[in-house]
């Protein structure tokens, strides 16, 4: 009957050794993803759209409006070259970021705001939220497989 008690207690103690080592180890990537929102912010504000595309996984998905997706960082490259203003300025800040169980995908949820000019150069302001999903790589960095966000509707005119 002892030996079962310190059985029994031995194995609480090794579940909680456990289950707080992938806690800590769980936070441990949560800062690293919130280091890397940070580090990916500038360096799209650094280096523009290569900048930006330094954070995405050679196979990330990029979500195209009214097309289809696609699954390469060239072709991702290709559409964003069209319609890229390195002078608009884009920040992002996440509220939520969580880490699955497995410690290799993540997702980020935040807020995001673009400063630019409109075609008839007025200064214009968008601002919306966006869901980003992570995928830790080999050397341990975690790179950006699946973007995707949505704009908040213009602010009511007042009369």
């Amino acid at each position: 009957m002892k030996t079962l008690r310190v059985f029994a207690a031995l194995l609480l103690l090794l579940s909680t050794f456990v289950y707080g080592a992938k806690k800590t180890s769980r936070e441990q990537d949560r800062q690293a993803i919130a280091k890397a929102e940070a580090d990916f912010e500038k360096a799209r504000a650094d280096r523009g759209l290569e900048g930006w595309l330094s954070f995405f996984a050679d196979d990330s998905a990029d979500f195209v409006r009214g097309g289809p997706f696609t699954f390469t960082k060239d072709e991702m490259r290709q559409r964003l070259q069209k319609d890229f203003d390195p002078a608009d300025q884009l920040t992002w800040k996440p509220v939520k970021i969580e880490v699955a169980d497995s410690g290799d995908l993540a997702y980020s949820l935040g807020t995001w705001q673009l400063k630019g000019k409109d075609q008839k150069d007025n200064d214009v302001t968008q601002t919306g939220k966006y869901l980003t999903v992570w995928k830790k790589e080999k050397d341990g960095s975690w790179k950006v497989v699946a973007d995707t966000g949505n704009v908040d509707p213009p602010p009511a005119a007042t009369p």
